[in-house]
């Protein structure tokens, strides 16, 4: 039997978990490979949860948007650290992780052979999402610093193109685009009469100097910009699948019917932890921060000491994207490196025709100890290992 899903390529992390599932539960494994945050909330957020957990209502559907309540946190929070004016009962919406809020987005704007310009390196669920609605992407490499050259975005416009993907701060490339990027990005979608689609999920892990930038902030293009946001990574709530998305009232009357149709609403307990931990003094949050800002310092340290790494440091999530010296099959180089090593690391080859010759590194999850043993590891592996 034929399946409309046969052109769209089978989950990479799904398949790179079945390869190293041997050396799963093995003392000596390192997972590098899926992002994932190191922390949860505390227990205070958590008792806010338990608390309401026996209440009927608890146990049942909210609204599609998601509680009001919640929303109304929620814009007072993008408020605080985005700088984005959000009406809480028209242009916000609660979805089931920042996967669905993507997926309804791209369902709700697209038809059978639009198209969608996404830089590349890119995260593959996106492009998964637009392909599995029948549109088509158009990859565009970025530049220096893995940023996108708006340029380059703009030539590569047709008469099928819908919309523009963002993403920053970047899976898996870690970059956090400039101001001046973004904003030329939106003066482009304006002048084309195109939605920019901003997805920044790692809004909050930005490190030293270097402040995330919503183009939401931008008024004038208030139409044609969507955000959509997830709970997964600065909160440590990724096993809960909550996320949001932002967008003109009339996107969002739109985008219900869509949200009706696959979640009906996001988890409400899952949207009642969320409520409790927007209402803590979020100390938590800038804790983990912290941390991760060490261990970025840590791991980029022991990075540059391989010489096989062509390393850019970029300034936002909890990856390392290097390159390869003459790798040009890193599915093959990751696979040999797990074997030989016990560490999994992602494929570049997975986020586009862009990240080929590179490996994602993710420490979100690690101690200091177990990076220092990853890259221990990984230093003895490229001593000997001849990469092609």
């Amino acid at each position: 039997m034929k399946y409309r899903t046969d052109n769209i390529r089978q989950p990479p992390i799904v398949k790179l978990s079945e390869a190293a599932r041997r050396y799963v539960g093995s003392a000596n494994f390192i997972d590098m490979g899926q992002g994932l945050p190191g922390h949860v909330p505390p227990n205070t957020v958590l008792s806010s949860l338990t608390d309401r957990i026996a209440h009927p209502l608890t146990h049942r559907y909210t609204t599609d948007q998601g509680h009001l309540e919640l929303r109304e946190e929620l814009a007072i929070y993008l408020r605080r650290h985005s700088r984005i004016d959000a009406d809480p009962q028209k242009e916000i919406t609660i979805t089931a992780g920042g996967n669905q809020a993507f997926t309804g987005a791209i369902f709700t704007l697209i038809e059978a052979g639009d198209n969608v310009i996404v830089p590349s390196p890119f995260y593959f669920n996106s492009v998964m999402a637009i392909k599995l609605a029948g549109g088509t992407v158009t990859e565009v490499p970025v530049g220096t610093g893995f940023s996108p050259d708006p340029e380059t975005i703009e030539a590569a416009i047709t008469d099928k193109t819908k919309a523009i993907l963002l993403v920053s701060p970047n899976n898996p490339t870690g970059a956090v685009y400039e101001q001046k990027v973004v904003d030329r990005i939106v003066d482009v979608c304006l002048e084309h009469d195109l939605v920019l689609i901003s997805d920044e999920a790692y809004s909050r892990l930005v490190f030293g100097d270097a402040e995330h930038y919503s183009p939401l902030r931008r008024r004038d293009g208030h139409e044609n910009i969507i955000v959509l946001g997830s709970f997964s990574k600065d909160m440590g709530l990724s096993g809960w699948r909550i996320g949001f998305i932002v967008g003109p009232s009339v996107f969002m009357d739109e985008f219900m019917k869509v949200q009706d149709t696959i979640s009906i609403c996001a988890p409400t307990a899952s949207q009642l932890l969320v409520l409790g931990a927007l209402k803590s003094d979020m100390n938590w949050v800038e804790e983990e921060l912290q941390r991760l800002a060490m261990l970025r310092d840590f791991a980029y340290l022991r990075a540059r000491e391989i010489d096989v790494f062509e390393v850019t440091r970029t300034k936002g999530t909890f990856y390392l994207f290097p390159k390869i010296t003459n790798c040009t099959d890193s599915g093959k180089l990751v696979l040999d490196l797990l074997q030989a090593t016990k560490v999994l690391v992602l494929p570049g080859n997975i986020f586009g025709s862009a990240g080929e010759g590179h490996v994602r590194i993710s420490i979100g999850p690690l101690t200091a100890d177990a990076i220092d043993d990853a890259f221990d590891r990984m230093a003895s592996f490229f001593s000997f290992y001849k990469v092609e």
